[in-house]
């Protein structure tokens, strides 16, 4: 009885021990399968060259995927579909550009396609994937002045009153401040030549400065009623640039520099509105991809005949230096295109005018309109008016139609073919053994 029991028991956990072994299996199967699963599903087709760039404020920065598909991970094939369906949103805040009339008011005000100085962020996803290329613009560009080399004032002018935002011009993409003149080491009451330092900062503190000269002339002679000025004139070729003269009193506007006659105190430092003087660039400024020889011997044995030893050569390798250019290839990059569906009209829609016949008596022209009854009223007015009838065609009404059209597919480029030059092997210098040479001056080829 025990026996039987043993053996019973052995069965049971054989069975415990196989079926165990094969949930394991299973686990372990299944696990694999998983696995597997994983691998593929993390393959990545949206890959981009950067995830972070820098701009400088003024240029375009791309929003496209097309500039950012990194296309030596990516299938020409998978890059299309990519180009295609990807979508893109960003952050960005783009900058506004302000028009000032000569006054200073503003006219109008017009939204750039570059960029504010930020952070920003464009983001693309293609099906479930999802990358984000981070975006930085910076203001590290100083303002361009613009301002004659030379200018002439006339003796005693007040240079803390000058119109020196008539003069001076600035382009920057940021705002600007104010002027900053050094008048230090100009004397207005003293006939000569000075030193006149100009500089302007925009707000991202960069700073542009420029040196002039001044000279102070005498006044032209003036007769009762006029006054000698220091006006600002453009030149044909767009320059501003000054012209001492001389103007009656009732020409003398608020942008004329008047001598006081008299002289006057050197401030030092002048501070002058750059308002209107101050403008933006119209366009951006760009947007935003040896060997070595061998050794050779050689030996003479034998007397002399003054019984010296024989000379044994020792020979050293003469070396020059090659240089190989880089070793290049042309790869070809077909364009990047998308197919969209447009609609084109073949024929434009229109309104058919539809007519319908009338009566009209042909002596007093009188409409009795149509149908069996028209002529019956013609014949009862015909008794009093005598006239005859005829029939004229009447416009009741329009029948519209609308246009004719079909679709037609168009491919559509969005990056044109282009061809890369890839360097195979960089250039390289190469010691060649051209000969080789004994210190008793004997030489012999390689």
């Amino acid at each position: 009885m025990n026996k039987l029991n043993l053996n019973l028991n052995s069965l049971l956990n054989t069975k415990k021990k196989k079926i165990i072994a094969g949930v394991t299996a299973g686990v372990l199967i299944l696990g694999g399968i998983g696995s597997y699963a994983l691998s593929i599903g993390n393959e990545r087709d949206l890959i981009l060259t950067k995830n972070h760039i820098d701009a400088e404020l003024g240029q375009i920065v791309s929003t496209d995927v097309v500039d950012y598909l990194n296309y030596q991970k990516v299938s020409t094939e998978k890059a299309g579909y990519i180009v295609k369906n990807a979508k893109s949103t960003n952050n960005f805040k783009y900058a506004t550009v302000e028009t000032k009339d000569e006054n200073a008011n503003v006219v109008s005000k017009e939204e750039k396609d570059y960029p504010r100085v930020g952070e920003y962020e464009i983001n693309f996803s293609y099906k479930e994937e999802k990358e984000t290329v981070k975006v930085t613009v910076k203001d590290t560009t100083k303002p361009e002045i613009t301002a004659p080399d030379v200018i002439d004032i006339i003796q005693y002018t007040d240079l803390s009153t000058f119109n020196f935002d008539q003069l001076l011009q600035v382009t920057d993409y940021s705002d600007v401040k104010d002027w900053q003149i050094d008048t230090s080491k100009v004397d207005v009451n003293t006939l000569g030549t000075y030193n006149l330092k100009i500089s302007i900062s925009d707000v991202e503190k960069n700073k542009a400065e420029k040196e002039m000269k001044i000279n102070v002339v005498e006044a032209p002679i003036v007769a009762e009623g006029e006054v000698a000025v220091t006006e600002i004139v453009t030149d044909e070729n767009g320059n501003k640039k000054t012209v001492v003269t001389k103007k009656s009193s009732s020409e003398v506007s608020a942008k004329d520099n008047v001598t006081t006659g008299k002289p006057v105190e050197n401030t030092g430092k002048v501070e002058s509105g750059s308002g209107n003087s101050a403008t933006k660039p119209s366009t951006p400024s760009g947007s935003t991809g040896g060997n070595t020889g061998n050794n050779g011997g050689n030996s003479n044995s034998g007397n002399t005949g003054d019984n010296k030893p024989a000379h044994s050569h020792s020979w050293e390798a003469v070396t020059k230096i090659v240089h190989h250019e880089a070793e290049t290839k042309t790869v070809h990059h077909d364009a990047v295109t998308k197919t969209e569906t447009v609609t084109v009209v073949d024929k434009e829609a229109w309104d058919e005018p539809i007519y319908e016949g009338h009566v009209f008596c042909l002596k007093c022209n009188k409409d009795f309109g149509a149908g069996d009854n028209a002529v019956e009223k013609w014949a009862e007015h015909a008794d009093s008016c005598g006239g005859r009838y005829t029939i004229k065609k009447v416009q009741i009404g329009t029948k519209h139609h609308d246009a004719v059209t079909h679709q037609e597919e168009r491919t559509v480029v969005i990056k044109e073919a282009w061809d890369e030059t890839v360097v195979v092997k960089p250039a390289w210098d190469e010691t060649v053994t051209t000969g080789y040479k004994c210190s008793c001056g004997e030489t012999k080829k390689k």
